[in-house]
C-alpha cells in the first residue's frame, strides 16, 4: 500500500474477504487483480527498475497520458520498426509496445523528435492525433492491432462452454462473427470480446491486450464440468491489421483484395492479399466501414506494405479511442 496500509486496511480488508467468500470481486479491483500481470513481470529485472520508478513517482505530477519509462521493449509488434520509421510514439500496455500517436514526416524532417511533452492543457500530439482522426473519416486509416489477445476455444464442447460464458447467441454458422460480454454470476460484466466461428467446434475469442490472462482464467474455470474442450493462448501467432474509413473499399479493389468487399457485416472470410493469406472480419471498432485483417506474425510486414503502398495513413491508439 505504500505507507497508506493502516488508512487502507478497513476497506482492503472488506473487499478482500468479500471477493474470497463469493468469488466476485465487489467493486472495480482491477489495480489489484492477479490476472492483470503478465509472466514476464514478475522478473527480479522487470520489478527492480519498474517499481524504483513508480515508487519515485508517488509525489510527481501524475500528467494525463503519462507513460511509464522503466522496462520498456518487452513485447512488440511484428510491425513495430516499420511503425517507428513512420513516426510513431509509443506507449506501453501489458509489456507491449504500442503507436499511440504518429509525428508527421515534415516535423521529423525539421529535426523534431516522436516524445510526450506532458501538460495538464491539450498536448503536443493533440493536433497529430486529431489529423489521424479526421483521416480515417474521410479516407482510410490503418490500425495496428496485434497486440489484442487471440483465444481459440477448440473441441467438441467449445460450443457449448462459450454459450453457458458469453451473453450473446455464440451458435451462428460457419464464417460469423459476434460482440459479446463475458458475466459473472452476480450478472457483472468481466468481459467484453468480439467470438469467430472459424468451424464447428473451432472459435476464436479477440480480447483486449490486458485482459488475456483474465479472460482465458475466467472461461476456463467456468466451462460446464467435464466439458471436452481446449483453450489456448495465440496471441503471438497472428498479426491483426484494421482498415477502416470510406475510401477502404476502393483500396481493397486497389491491392487485389475486391473479394472482402463482398463480405457482409460481423462476418468473416479467407482469401488473399497479394502473397499474404488473411482473414478478414468485416467489422470496425472505429465508426467507419472497415475490415480487421488477421495474417501470421511472420507476414505482417508484406501486409504493411500492401497497405502503405495505397496511401493508407498509420492511426495510432488514441485516435482509436477517441473514435
Amino acid at each position: 500500500f505504500n505507507s497508506v496500509g493502516i488508512q487502507s486496511a478497513g476497506g482492503a480488508g472488506m473487499v478482500l474477504a468479500e471477493w474470497m467468500d463469493t468469488g466476485n470481486a465487489p467493486i472495480d479491483l482491477w489495480d489489484v487483480d492477479i490476472r492483470r500481470m503478465q509472466p514476464f513481470q514478475a522478473n527480479r529485472s522487470y520489478l527492480r527498475t519498474r517499481v524504483s520508478e513508480t515508487l519515485g513517482l508517488l509525489y510527481a505530477d501524475h500528467f494525463p497520458y503519462r507513460q511509464v519509462e522503466t522496462a520498456r521493449g518487452v513485447r512488440q509488434s511484428p510491425i513495430h520498426d516499420r511503425l517507428k520509421a513512420g513516426g510513431a510514439c509509443f506507449g506501453e500496455v501489458s509489456g507491449w509496445e504500442r503507436a499511440n500517436w504518429f509525428l508527421p514526416q515534415a516535423e521529423r524532417d525539421a529535426g523534431k523528435q516522436a516524445a510526450y511533452e506532458y501538460s495538464w492543457k491539450r498536448q503536443n500530439w493533440f493536433d497529430h492525433s486529431a489529423d489521424e482522426h479526421l483521416a480515417v473519416r474521410n479516407g482510410a486509416g490503418m490500425f495496428d492491432l496485434s497486440s489484442f489477445g487471440k483465444i481459440d476455444v477448440t473441441g467438441p464442447d467449445a460450443r457449448r462452454c462459450l454459450e453457458t460464458v458469453c451473453t450473446n447467441r455464440i451458435d451462428r454458422p460457419v464464417g460469423s462473427a459476434c460482440y459479446t460480454l463475458m458475466l459473472n454470476h452476480e450478472g457483472g460484466v468481466e468481459s467484453d470480446l468480439t467470438v469467430f466461428r472459424l468451424d464447428t467446434d473451432h472459435f476464436r475469442l479477440m480480447v483486449g491486450t490486458n485482459a488475456v490472462k483474465r479472460d482465458l482464467s475466467w472461461i476456463r474455470n467456468n466451462c460446464p464440468p467435464g466439458a471436452d474442450v481446449t483453450v489456448s493462448d495465440l496471441t503471438s501467432d497472428f498479426a491483426v491489421l484494421g482498415l477502416s474509413g470510406p475510401d477502404s473499399a476502393r483500396i481493397a479493389t486497389a491491392i487485389g483484395a475486391d473479394w472482402m468487399n463482398g463480405i457482409g457485416y460481423f462476418r468473416h472470410q479467407e482469401g488473399w492479399i497479394g502473397d499474404v493469406a488473411v482473414r478478414a472480419a468485416r467489422l470496425s471498432h472505429v465508426g467507419e466501414a472497415g475490415w480487421e485483417l488477421t495474417c501470421a506474425t511472420g507476414d505482417a510486414g508484406t501486409l504493411f506494405a500492401a497497405l502503405a503502398g495505397e496511401g493508407v495513413v498509420p492511426v495510432g491508439a488514441f485516435a482509436q479511442t477517441a473514435m
